[in-house]
């Protein structure tokens, strides 16, 4: 038999180190730049597939070798620039005024969102077929259990009446609360709140030389949540102010 003494196998057991209880606001802003890419990537798919057999040629030879469509119309494409809160041209591209349009619209709100890191963080942009939607976090735009405007909020919405002159769209402006959230006295139900806030965004945008025929208010309380009412991090996420920009020959509320 051999005098060799195995070696001992040792075992060293510890404890795995957990999440913290909460994980913070950090995801959001991942998560914002996740959906803003994608969008833009789908804004892309939908253009390219507007536009007419022989652009697509064009664009695709372009990409082969950009010596072959240079001097033929293609090149502007490439190298247009968007301007700053200007008409957002795609030259080749086969759109139709409503979505022209609502890609103008889609270009300001971008624009306007990126000068602001606040609001950056406290935003999110959408569209259907009928308009776009800037949805802001009220955490930005009022006080706790108030509908008094905060000066974040008016940058806010000095950048909304900035789009309302220069592009031909109606305005509705639609509160949201928790199922909590309430203004005292003065306005003792979501409902009574969120109609406030709408109300002060509008009257401020009405001041700045926009139509009252152009905007609209609409009150929703507690009853559109995104997110279950179940946290406080999902409440703050509930309490909203969004800003529909839709074509005059199509009412939204």
């Amino acid at each position: 038999m051999s005098s060799k003494k195995k070696s001992p196998i040792i075992i060293i057991q510890g404890e795995e180190g957990g999440h913290a209880a909460a994980h913070g606001g950090s995801w959001k802003v991942a998560y914002a730049d996740f959906v803003t890419a994608m969008m833009a990537f789908f804004l892309l798919m939908w253009l390219t597939a507007a536009m007419k057999p022989k652009a697509k040629a064009e664009l695709a030879n372009y990409f082969k070798d950009p010596k072959v469509v240079a001097g033929r119309g293609m090149d502007r494409v490439i190298k247009t620039p968007i301007p700053s809160y200007g008409k957002a041209v795609a030259p080749g591209f086969n759109l139709s005024d409503q979505q022209q349009k609502q890609l103008e619209v889609v270009v300001m709100i971008k624009e306007m969102v990126s000068l602001d890191d606040t609001l950056k963080k406290n935003s999110g942009i959408s569209s259907d077929n009928a308009g776009v939607l800037l949805q802001v976090n009220n955490a930005i735009m009022f006080p706790p259990g108030g509908a008094k405007l905060t000066a974040e909020a008016t940058n806010v919405l000095k950048g909304v009446v900035r789009i309302l002159l220069e592009q031909k769209v109606d305005l509705v402006v639609r509160g949201h609360t928790d199922d909590l959230e309430t203004g005292g006295s003065q306005y003792p139900t979501t409902w009574e709140l969120s109609a406030a806030r709408a109300a002060a965004a509008v009257y401020f945008i009405s001041t700045q030389d926009i139509k009252t025929s152009r905007l609209r208010v609409s009150a929703y309380g507690d009853s559109l949540p995104i997110v279950p009412n179940n946290t406080d991090e999902n409440r703050r996420t509930n309490r909203r102010v969004e800003f529909y920009f839709h074509s005059p020959d199509v009412p939204a509320w």
